[in-house]
């Protein structure tokens, strides 16, 4: 087999295998369930950042504190809980993911005795990439709420589909162009 040929081989695998992923990214966009959720918006500070919001989903997690026996301690006044985000009655809940197996592919919730178990915020983030010449939607004036819709995988983060902003009961979808 001529060096031209191999190459075209290598080619021609590597598309494979990036069809692949963006294969099973669709199959689960249309069979797994798909939720807003409330987020919080931070910049992550990375120098290579590129054209994206990090978006840390906002969920209650109170079901979780009462409901978990065994928490990591970072002191006396903060737990970090390992869970697994699942889609339940059209909302994004956290179920405890302790003892489940393999250890990797979950999320983890802290909360403290200064935070509201009812806006718990979820690490590590959810990334929603942009366009280059988008404006991006930080600032929010007050009483603004930044919102996700979300597809929730079997297992790993929930990945984002499109962004809307809440504005005091006024919805509206962002189409950031």
């Amino acid at each position: 087999m001529s060096a031209r040929n191999r190459a075209i081989l290598l080619v021609i695998i590597q598309c494979l295998l990036v069809s692949s992923i963006a294969a099973k990214y669709l199959y689960e966009r249309a069979t797994r369930p798909r939720v807003w959720t409330r987020v919080a918006q931070f910049d992550p500070e990375l120098p290579m950042r590129g054209r994206y919001l990090a978006l840390s989903p906002v969920i209650d997690a109170c079901d979780l504190e009462q409901n978990t026996a065994h928490a990591d301690s970072l002191s006396a006044s903060a737990r970090t809980y390992r869970v697994q985000l699942v889609a339940r009655d059209g909302k994004l809940v956290a179920e405890n993911a302790e003892g489940k197996l393999p250890r990797s592919g979950f999320q983890s919730i802290t909360l403290s005795e200064k935070a509201s178990c009812k806006r718990a915020q979820v690490w590590p983030p959810i990334d929603y990439f942009i366009p280059e010449h988008a404006s991006s939607p930080f600032d929010l004036k007050p009483g603004q709420e930044l919102w996700v819709e979300v597809t929730v995988p079997p297992s790993g983060p929930p990945r984002a589909i499109q962004l809307a902003l809440n504005d005091k009961g006024n919805w509206k979808v962002l189409t950031l162009k």
